[in-house]
């Protein structure tokens, strides 16, 4: 490697971990940060059930507002093909569950009123929240085979371990695509590339999870709403995987068949073995033939799977009772 290669690679990899670590530092710092500020207006009323309604009922027009806005933003960030506002709006639907976490890592109460972003939907039932708990499938078998006491320790090992590989496949994806552009790459198809198209969403996704598997096994969380928000990951994800699709089809018409060929090289986002990916892929190709071409087909791929995912969960929590 040239010495201005390896200045580059040195400049991407620096700029990468800066911005992995102020990620990180959103999810553990910043949280005590706006729980001192917010704790001063909105003080833990869990206990006392007058003063908890009356501040449900202040709080709850600006929980519709705040949702509206949020909706919007993933609306016209498909609307006008503009990711990033989808991206946005997702990214806003899932804040709240960072306040879950610190309420249950950290025990911090003020953070509590984030999840007035989500009263719309408790109001229609608790149980939506829970509409994505298929997410938890893995660990619910193992509660089949551990016992209780052993549970939760597995679950926060297993919990970090994601959390942490989500920080790294993110800084790698990051570092990597500096790179690329740094030396004028039409496609960045190098290094984590080749094994995932979209190694920066998949290490949000896989991050984001972890945080998800650490409220859903907390034992108690003070003024919760006791139903680990799993729809809210689900449909994050989901909006998440529909701006990549949109990302592809835009590459395609700039780059052509040398993106096409890179696509059938490289996973979309994760290596999987080809009876996985074709048992996954089979509800679209019934209903589309072929890769998503339109931001119709974008939209139609999303809405199936989440409908799917959906109708999943609600059989789960049938089956189990949860």
């Amino acid at each position: 490697m040239s010495r201005p290669s390896l200045y580059k690679l040195v400049v991407a990899l620096a700029l990468s971990i800066l911005f992995t670590i102020a990620l990180f530092y959103l999810t553990f710092d910043l949280p005590h940060i706006l729980d001192r500020i917010l704790h001063e207006y909105f003080p833990d009323v869990f206990w006392e059930a007058e003063l908890r309604e009356q501040t449900l009922s202040t709080l709850r027009p600006y929980g519709y507002l705040a949702l509206g806005i949020t909706l919007a933003l993933i609306v016209l960030g498909f609307a006008a093909k503009r990711g990033y506002l989808a991206v946005l709006g997702s990214v806003a639907m899932y804040l709240p569950t960072f306040g879950y976490f610190a309420s249950a890592m950290f025990f911090l109460a003020g953070l509590g009123v984030l999840r007035t972003l989500w009263l719309p939907l408790l109001e229609i039932s608790p149980t939506v929240l829970k509409l994505g708990c298929i997410a938890y499938l893995p660990f619910l078998l193992l509660e089949l085979i551990l016992e209780e006491h052993q549970i939760y320790s597995v679950v926060q090992l297993v919990a970090t371990a994601i959390t942490g590989l989500g920080l790294l496949i993110f800084t790698l994806g990051t570092a990597t695509w500096l790179y690329g552009k740094f030396e004028k790459h039409e496609i960045v198809d190098f290094w984590i590339y080749k094994y995932s198209r979209h190694p920066q969403y998949l290490g949000f996704i896989l991050w984001s999870y972890g945080l998800l598997i650490y409220v859903g096994y907390k034992d108690y969380i003070r003024g919760a709403f006791r139903v680990p928000p799993t729809l809210i990951w689900l449909v994050t994800t989901m909006i998440v995987i529909g701006v990549a699709l949109h990302e592809e089809i835009e590459m395609k018409k700039k780059y052509g068949k040398k993106y096409e060929e890179y696509c059938r090289k490289t996973p979309f986002m994760i290596p999987l073995p080809k009876p996985i990916v074709n048992t996954i892929t089979a509800p679209l190709k019934l209903l589309l033939k072929e890769h998503p071409r339109s931001m119709k087909d974008i939209i139609v791929t999303t809405v199936l799977y989440t409908v799917i995912l959906i109708t999943l969960s609600y059989m789960l929590i049938l089956a189990l009772k949860l």
